[in-house]
């Protein structure tokens, strides 16, 4: 039963000392059976953690991104959404993430498409993350050796048709590399790298999101970005939607997700999030899967990526929060391999 700031561990880079979980951010606790526990002190537990000596390389790469980044000039809409005209003529509003809205040209320059089959036939099956000139994060459980992803989409806003305010650009998909503890059926570390077969040049469609790398999350909601059903039964919307979803306690998330063959340890708190809010009006949906859930940069227009969407019960019902995977968990994984 050790106090915070004692040594807990001697190694030859250097000693290791009890800190309090969220303030031992640069470690990597994807493995469970190597966290060792100080203490227990109020909600955060401290923990025996180890030097920083890691060059944040992933913070740099968000220095440099919002250095480059002209922030676009917004102008408000009435609505927000976008006219779309349907079938008959008609005007119509935009299908929603459910309880979402279209988002508007230029807003989610970081949010891409992940597509299997023949290059003239794609079929858009799950979201990801802009993290850097070739690599997109998304989600493990979106890649299969029966239909491995072939196809990246960036800049899109409807894949659908070619008059709305977007520039797309299509990459070929060259490696695809999952955690290496994500085994199906389970749906921890929900994390994937999909590296482009070229680069991509950054501009106001295109642009990288930064990395969370923090435990604590300073905001109580978060936006879910993605192309996924706009209802349980609804098909899958070709316009990109966004929702302000509330972020969920883990305890409180721990007791209404329980336990499944996804979670059989029930959600675990240094690799997941919970997000949604309670009676059900706001989730992600099916085809939404590896999409971003982010949250503003003060004072930038660059967004931080804190979650990846990975699973839920079903989508849009009350006390049934999604889940997605803890970015910040990963990013000393991230970085070995996108910042070697």
């Amino acid at each position: 039963n050790l106090d915070e700031g004692d040594v807990c561990l001697l190694k030859n880079e250097g000693n290791w000392t009890c800190q309090p979980v969220d303030r031992c951010r640069h470690a990597d606790f994807t493995n469970r059976s190597e966290i060792r526990t100080c203490k227990l002190k109020g909600r955060l537990p401290i923990v025996c953690c180890p030097p920083k000596i890691s060059n944040n390389k992933a913070e740099f790469a968000c220095l440099r991104y919002r250095s480059e980044k002209k922030c676009p000039a917004t102008t408000p809409t009435t609505t927000g959404k976008p006219d779309v005209k349907s079938e008959d003529g008609e005007l119509d509003l935009v299908p929603l993430v459910i309880g979402g809205n279209a988002s508007l040209p230029k807003t989610r320059p970081e949010t891409v498409l992940l597509g299997i089959g023949p290059e003239n036939n794609v079929n858009w099956v799950c979201g990801g993350s802009l993290i850097s000139e070739k690599w997109v994060l998304s989600a493990a459980h979106c890649n299969s050796d029966r239909d491995p992803l072939l196809w990246v989409r960036l800049g899109e806003l409807d894949y659908a048709t070619d008059k709305d305010d977007a520039k797309p650009i299509q990459r070929r998909i060259v490696k695809t590399v999952a955690h290496p503890q994500f085994k199906l059926p389970k749906i921890y570390h929900d994390v994937l790298l999909v590296e482009m077969n070229q680069s991509v040049n950054f501009n106001n469609y295109v642009a990288p999101i930064c990395l969370h790398r923090t435990f604590e999350i300073e905001t109580p909601k978060a936006t879910v970005v993605g192309w996924g059903r706009t209802g349980f039964a609804d098909d899958v919307s070709s316009y990109l939607q966004e929702a302000d979803l509330t972020l969920i306690d883990h305890d409180e998330c721990f007791r209404l997700f329980g336990t499944d063959a996804a979670v059989p340890q029930g959600i675990d708190k240094m690799a997941q999030i919970c997000a949604g809010e309670s009676d059900g009006s706001k989730d992600s949906c099916k085809g939404d899967s590896g999409s971003p859930l982010l949250v503003p940069e003060p004072g930038s227009c660059v967004n931080r990526l804190v979650g990846i969407v990975s699973t839920g019960k079903q989508c849009g019902l009350a006390n049934s929060p999604g889940v997605y995977a803890r970015v910040s968990t990963y990013v000393p994984w991230i970085e070995s391999i996108v910042w070697p």
